[in-house]
């Protein structure tokens, strides 16, 4: 049986997934990429193992709609099964089309959505087409109960023909550091001149607007504490105005600049006590299964699509309301200085352990092995 997965780059964990994909029995797997190359994000990324990659040639529609690609028909043609990483790009759009009229199941596969756009209306020619595609799809692979509730309540598309996905990251290797935690802890905050006694509180990403870590500065600041220290592993855009503000607020920051590098990005977890995403926007949240594979509580945004799956208050951390300088301040104090700092951490290993890319693998078994048995009746 050939299985093809339509997606736009080709991202790290991406690749990961695609290895365990291309485990399963009978099957031949390829991974075609929608956007060129070079435009993928300046990522370290892992060889393929056993599986087949092919660059798709397209025009770029304005940047806001994705790519249209060549060579859609053929692919259609020649798989049994098409996944599809979305529903609105031109793309995806013409091959559900296609696997209709040619008679090929496909399937979404859907990362998250905040949480926030669960409940908003959406515009109605945007719904239409959109519920075209989804409601032909013969299943969905979406990332945890945010992808069951935005698909179910606002699609009303079956809750049994949603399977969770379980996009995680590279937690293999996350967990080989966790041996050596207390040595990285030390060798890193050396590094940053961090002493032993100071709390870190970590984020790790651009430094964009959606991020809304000037808030988290604002946090920091209302708490007037100085043993405090804000490490950004990233950069972006608006590092010099976050420095400024920083500055102005006297709250000590570090910003390392984007690390190419996933293993050292990883390492860079064990010098933080806990881990800060303030996002207005975040389908996901991948960062967070980064520092939970690491051990660390976090503090999560409520639009974060992760939200719903991964953070429990008080059990392994808190959900904040991105909008309330007051409420992010008191969740920082309150997880930062918490006694129990070490159940939390438990809790968040243990809350991950099942965010692997076996069961990512397990998913996709089930939903091919349905499939094959709707042909068969």
């Amino acid at each position: 049986m050939n299985i093809a997965f339509v997606t736009n780059i080709r991202a790290p964990y991406r690749i990961l997934q695609f290895n365990e994909f291309a485990k399963i029995d009978n099957i031949n797997f390829t991974a075609y990429y929608t956007h060129k190359e070079r435009e993928n994000r300046e990522w370290e990324a892992k060889a393929n193992k056993g599986y087949k990659e092919i660059y798709l040639e397209g025009i770029n529609l304005f940047e806001k709609y994705g790519y249209i690609n060549k060579g859609l028909y053929n692919l259609v043609k020649s798989n049994d099964i098409i996944i599809i990483g979305g529903y609105e790009q031109p793309t995806y759009i013409l091959i559900s089309i296609l696997c209709r009229i040619i008679g090929k199941p496909y399937i979404i596969s859907f990362d998250g959505i905040s949480t926030n756009r669960i409940n908003n209306h959406e515009n109605k020619i945007k719904k239409i087409l959109k519920g075209i595609v989804i409601k032909n799809s013969d299943y969905i692979l979406g990332n945890g109960k945010v992808s069951k509730r935005y698909f179910n309540e606002i699609f009303d598309y079956s809750l049994e023909r949603i399977y969770n996905q379980y996009l995680t990251v590279d937690g293999e290797r996350i967990n080989k550091l966790y041996k050596f935690k207390e040595e990285l802890r030390e060798e890193y905050r050396k590094k940053y001149n961090i002493s032993s006694d100071e709390k870190v509180l970590i984020y790790s990403g651009r430094i964009i607007d959606i991020k809304n870590i000037d808030s988290v500065i604002k946090a920091i600041n209302r708490l007037n504490k100085s043993d405090i220290t804000l490490l950004i592993a990233g950069g972006g855009g608006l590092e010099n105005q976050m420095k400024e503000l920083a500055s102005k607020l006297n709250v000590r920051m570090i910003i390392t600049g984007f690390i190419t590098k996933q293993e050292e990005l990883f390492k860079h977890y064990f010098l933080a006590d806990t881990l800060i995403l303030p996002s207005i926007y975040e389908p996901w949240g991948l960062v967070v299964n980064e520092a939970m594979f690491a051990g660390l509580p976090v503090i999560v945004s409520e639009i974060c699509g992760c939200s719903l799956d991964l953070v429990f208050e008080d059990e392994n951390g808190s959900i904040i309301n991105p909008n309330s300088i007051d409420n992010i301040s008191n969740s920082i104090e309150k997880i930062l200085y918490n006694k129990n700092k070490e159940k939390l951490s438990i809790k968040s290993r243990e809350i991950i352990s099942e965010w692997t890319f076996q069961n990512s693998k397990k998913s996709l078994e089930k939903v091919i092995k349905n499939i094959n048995s709707e042909k068969r009746e």
